[in-house]
């Protein structure tokens, strides 16, 4: 990767990160809580591309949508993992038979 797109992955990961912990109603800056979260959304980029997904735009909606039940299950938030991981769940399965999602652009 150049410098450049390092530069625009990590601006991407702040904003992805950012989101997160909004939809969780976290305000601590701490660095263990967002190294944390990033590595969660790391896993969970993982996973939906071990499923097949292989368009993982973090400007897409349902992208968004994906990385932030996967990690709300990852943190039992609300202590509703259960629930949380079945809709993730339900998600990657869509994105994967989704064409948009499941082929390259190009």
């Amino acid at each position: 990767f150049s410098l450049e797109q390092k530069k625009l992955a990590g601006f991407m990961e702040t904003i992805l990160t950012d989101t997160i912990k909004s939809s969780m109603r976290i305000l601590s800056k701490s660095a263990v809580i967002e190294q944390d979260i990033n590595n969660s959304i790391a896993a969970c980029k993982l996973d939906l591309q071990l499923a097949g997904v292989v368009n993982i735009n973090e400007n897409d909606a349902l992208i968004i949508r994906a990385v932030t039940l996967f990690v709300k299950a990852e943190f039992n938030y609300q202590n509703a993992a259960d629930r949380y991981r079945q809709s993730y769940e339900a998600l990657k399965m869509s994105l994967c038979l989704a064409g948009d999602y499941n082929t390259k652009e190009g």
